[in-house]
Formats: structure tokens, C-alpha cells, sequence
């Protein structure tokens, strides 16, 4: 396992005229570091991952109405003094101090997932923490994954033993959101965005890297020294193992008298080694190799002749920084602004910072599968709702408008449908008649030359109809008498025709023909009928007198009116 990535914010640019200033600036960091006496600036610049510091400033902090637990009045005053030296900071980070936050040191399973770990430490953290988790930003850095070799050895352990599974060392780091609010609120009032906000002992770490390149191994103790508090921090192969913030009185005017001054020193050499006393009653203790002191208060080489009297292990200065490209009038500040060089360098480098509060490593977010799945149907059918409902409207808005243009003219067509159904239906019985097989027509004729003369019947109405592949003649005869139409019946039965029985109804009219009879006659498909065949045996009928259409066509004279007299 390699130690975690912490992912950093970068501010969003304002316009697009801002964008390729950007772009130029995405490889330059503004780390700052304030307290009590100097505000710190190193500017970085990174390119093709070689680092070059192009700005080292040591800007002191004023004296008098200077509140620095006041964010806003810092922020303002560290916007102007940017200014003031012409620096456009670009990317901006900070560190917070050790006194403000939370280390704890885990021995936690060799997860591969960051996620994971994450959620692990967060759990481990939320009961060994003294404020709630919710309150705080917490993030980690592995300062030692077993090897592979560790871990199958581990394995081949019996189960029962209880330090059978091969562990990693996880260092923990929390603060309170206030804290990380303060940070923030003095960005905002700088004029700038933070990009990354670190831990200063994590810097001191990336410091001592920069000004001794050689050191990998080994247990090294680094004392930060400044005006009112000293850090002691423990690292043992490159791993921070102990960290402590320690209270001191170092700000002495410029005429402190001597006894003052020394004892002063006295104070904070007794507070080194209780510290040092502390960690070696510590279950990572390791003989400390080396013991550097760093700081610009002007006392760092008298702080480091008094822990040498009193330890047995080599106590030196901090050398001036070799492994970075340095300005050459400014290795010397460099050396007093060893936490802003360190917060700048771990920033440019290829995995950023070890423990950034701005973007702590997130736990990995276990979702219920079968909610999503069931959630994701629902959002599809309701799109699906909702994309029907609106082609709907406007279908139905587009039919309505069909249906007013078209109404006008459906109206008119009804109306011609009317007219035209009479026209068809004549022209279908037109075309009936004519495509039947029957010669109705023959018919007709050929019953004239059948029937009695007309002194004895007449007809008083007649038609035809189909009757599936057959033909019905139907008629109606008013007669004399009874015989006359046995006559009648006996002929047409001996012709071909097929009819039911006849009844003979009495109906007397003012002609005196006394009986009336009704014929239905169904005429075959294969009937034939021969007219001229037909009258060689029967006479057609003679044409009485009085008739119209007799010979001369004489007409009959107009009755009078009795009315008229």
C-alpha cells in the first residue's frame, strides 16, 4: 500500500479572461504560515515535477491592534501585504498548528480500497475523538503498509493469536469545522480562494526532506522553534510517529536581560525533554538518531547547545535547504520559513499533500442496489409519464385543429353522400336487372298471351322481385268468377310456373268481376318461354270497345261534374 492521495480544490475562474492566466498558474503554489510575530510567504513553482522556489518573504505582524483570532482581520491584512510586495498568489495553501488539531495513531487492517480506510478510520475516529465526528474534518495518511511477506507470514499464524494479522499504521488527524471555517473566512478576506489547507507537522516533515535529501532512514526528532510555542515531532523511516505543540516564552526584546534570557531558554529545554520522555514511554519509541532545530527567533543555536548537554544524541541546526532550486538572497529567510517551504513542496508534489482538512479522503458510500434500481425505475417511468402526457397534448392539439379544418368539409361530403346513396342505389337495381338472368320483361309479355281476355280478368297490380338464382312474378287479378281463375291457375301450373295455392277471395267491384286472387309465381332458373309458340294456340286477347288504344285511338268524352249541374 502507497501512502493515500489526497485530492485538492482549485479555485473556478471568475471569467474567461481569467482562464489562461489559469492555465499558466496551475503549476504555481502560494504557501503562507502566520502567527503571532511573521507572516511567511514561499511562492513555488513547479514544472515537469522539478520544484523552484521563486519567492521567500518574511513580512512581520504588526504589534498593536492586531487580533489574530479575528479571520477577517487577518484575511484583510494578508491581502494587503500581497499587494504590497506584488504578488499574485494564484493557488493558495496553509497549515494548521499542532495545538489545534487531533493526532491519533491506528493500527488498522492493509485495506487497498482508500474508501475503505477511510471508513474504517472514521469509525475508530468518532470514539476516540473529543468532539463528534459530524463537527470535525478528519483525514489520514499511511505512514507504514506491511509487505507482502509480512502479510503471508501473518497468515500462516494460528488464528488464536491475537497478533497473528499483519496491520498498517495510519496517522489521524482531525479539527473542528470552526477551526476550518477560520482558515476559510481569512482566505475569503484575502481576496483569494484556499486551495489546501495541511498540518504543520506534516510540513515540517516535507521541510526536513528539502534540507536534508540524504535522510530516509532512521528515528529523527525535529524542533520547530517560534516566539510562543515549540513542535516536537517524531519521525522514524520517514514516518511521523509523535507530535506535540508545547507552550514557550520566547519573545524577548532586544535589552532582556541575560539571567532572563537564559532562563527563559532553561524553560523551554525542560519542556523539549519532557516531551522527548513522553515518546519514549510511547509503544513506537526507538532510540532517537538525530535531533534537528529550526526556526527564525535568533536562539535556535543556544536552544540546540542546552538539548545537546542533555541527551546523548547529535543535536544540530537545520541546515539551509540543498534539495530545491533557492533564490540566492533568500536561503537564509528560507531557512526561518521552514513550514511555508514544506506546505508548498508536499502541494506541487505528485501525490499533493499528506493531510489536506480542505479535501479529506472520503469514506466510500455503500448504496443499496435494489433501492436504486428500484428508484432509477421509478424516475424512468415517470419521464416516461410525462413524455406521453405531453405528445398527448399535443396530439390532441394537433387532431382538434385537423378536425376544425376538416369539419367544413366532412359537412358538405355528408351531405353529397345523401344525394349520391339515391343515385346508387338506383344505378345498383339498374345494374340488378340488367345483370339478372331473367327477361322480366318476356315474362310479362308471355303471361299478356297467357291470360283470358279481359271480359273475363284484369290485372289491378304486378311486380317482380329475386328470390335467390330464381325470379317472383307477382300479380293480382280481379275475375268474373270462380272457374275463370281455376282457368287461369291450371294454364300457368301446365306452363312451368311453381306458386303456392291460390285462395279465391270474393271482392265484388262496380264492373261486377266478383273474385280476386293473388300470384306469386317463381319462375326456374332453366324456364324458357317462346311468345310466338305461345300464340299460335292462344289468340291474345280482343280490345273491348270503349278502349283508348284501340284502332283510330278515339277518346272517351269528360264526364260532367256534378257540382256544375
Amino acid at each position: 500500500m502507497t501512502e493515500a492521495t489526497s485530492k485538492t480544490k482549485r479555485s473556478k475562474p471568475s471569467g474567461l479572461a481569467k482562464l489562461g492566466t489559469r492555465l499558466k498558474r496551475r503549476g504555481e503554489v502560494t504557501a503562507l504560515d502566520i502567527d503571532k510575530r511573521m507572516l511567511r510567504v514561499v511562492h513555488v513553482t513547479s514544472s515537469r515535477g522539478t520544484a523552484k522556489v521563486s519567492r521567500v518573504e518574511l513580512i512581520p505582524v504588526p504589534t498593536e491592534d492586531f487580533d489574530l483570532q479575528n479571520p477577517k482581520i487577518v484575511g484583510e491584512w494578508i491581502g494587503d501585504q500581497l499587494k504590497a510586495i506584488r504578488l499574485t498568489p494564484g493557488t493558495v495553501v496553509m497549515a494548521v498548528r499542532r495545538g489545534e488539531a487531533v493526532l491519533k495513531e491506528f493500527q488498522l487492517p492493509p485495506l487497498k480500497d482508500i474508501g475503505e480506510m477511510a471508513s474504517m478510520v472514521r469509525m475508530r475516529a468518532s470514539r476516540e475523538l473529543p468532539f463528534p465526528e459530524s463537527q470535525a474534518s478528519i483525514d489520514f495518511t499511511v505512514t507504514k503498509a506491511p509487505t507482502r511477506q509480512e502479510i503471508k507470514a501473518a497468515k500462516k499464524e494460528p488464528s488464536s493469536s491475537t497478533n497473528s494479522e499483519a496491520k498498517a499504521d495510519v496517522v489521524v488527524s482531525a479539527i473542528k469545522n470552526e477551526t476550518l471555517d477560520y482558515y476559510k473566512t481569512v482566505a475569503e478576506s484575502a481576496g483569494f480562494t484556499l486551495a489546501g489547507l495541511g498540518l504543520r507537522p506534516m510540513a515540517s516533515y516535507r521541510a526536513l526532506n528539502a534540507c536534508v535529501p540524504e535522510l530516509k532512514n532512521g528515528t529523527v526528532a525535529l524542533v520547530s522553534v517560534r516566539r510562543h510555542e515549540v513542535d516536537v515531532d517524531i519521525l522514524i523511516d520517514g514516518r511521523l510517529v509523535f507530535s506535540r505543540e508545547l507552550s514557550a516564552d520566547l519573545n524577548l526584546p532586544d535589552d532582556c536581560l541575560e539571567l532572563e534570557r537564559n532562563e527563559r531558554l532553561n524553560q523551554a529545554t525542560k519542556e523539549i525533554f519532557r516531551c522527548l520522555h513522553s515518546y519514549e514511554g510511547s509503544e513506537t519509541y526507538q532510540k532517537v538518531d538525530q535531533l534537528f532545530v529550526s526556526g527564525g527567533t535568533g536562539l535556535e543555536e543556544e536552544l540546540c547547545e542546552q538539548i545537546q548537554s542533555g541527551i546523548n544524541t547529535q543535536c544540530s541546526r537545520m541546515p539551509l535547504p540543498t534539495g530545491i532550486r533557492l533564490p540566492e538572497n533568500k536561503k537564509e529567510d528560507a531557512s526561518r520559513a521552514l513550514t511555508s517551504l514544506g506546505l508548498a513542496l508536499g502541494f506541487v508534489d505528485e501525490g499533493g499533500l499528506a493531510v489536506n482538512f480542505l479535501s479529506p479522503k472520503r469514506p466510500v458510500v455503500r448504496r443499496n442496489e435494489g433501492r436504486t434500481k428500484w428508484l432509477l425505475g421509478v424516475c424512468l417511468l415517470l419521464a416516461s409519464l410525462v413524455m406521453l402526457f405531453s405528445f398527448r397534448s399535443r396530439f390532441e392539439a394537433d387532431a382538434k385543429a385537423a378536425y376544425n379544418s376538416l369539419t367544413p368539409q366532412y359537412t358538405k361530403l355528408k351531405k353529397d353522400e345523401r344525394a349520391n346513396k339515391i343515385i346508387i342505389r338506383t344505378g345498383n337495381a339498374v345494374t340488378d336487372w340488367q345483370n339478372s338472368a331473367t327477361d322480366w320483361l318476356g315474362h310479362f309479355a308471355f303471361l299478356s298471351s297467357v291470360l283470358p281476355q279481359c271480359d273475363k280478368v284484369y290485372l289491378t297490380s304486378m311486380g317482380s322481385r329475386r328470390a335467390g338464382s330464381n325470379g317472383i312474378l307477382s300479380f293480382q287479378l280481379q275475375a268474373k268468377d270462380s272457374d275463370t281463375l281455376h282457368s287461369v291457375e291450371k294454364s300457368l301450373r301446365e306452363l312451368g310456373y311453381s306458386f303456392k295455392s291460390v285462395p279465391h277471395t270474393p271482392g265484388n267491384d262496380r264492373h261486377g268481376y266478383s273474385f280476386r286472387a293473388s300470384f306469386d309465381l317463381l319462375i326456374p332458373s332453366d324456364f324458357e318461354h317462346d311468345i310466338k309458340e305461345n300464340l299460335k294456340t292462344n289468340t291474345p286477347p280482343a280490345r273491348i270497345e270503349d278502349d283508348i288504344h284501340a284502332k283510330g285511338l278515339t277518346v272517351a268524352p269528360k264526364r260532367k261534374d256534378p257540382r256544375n249541374g
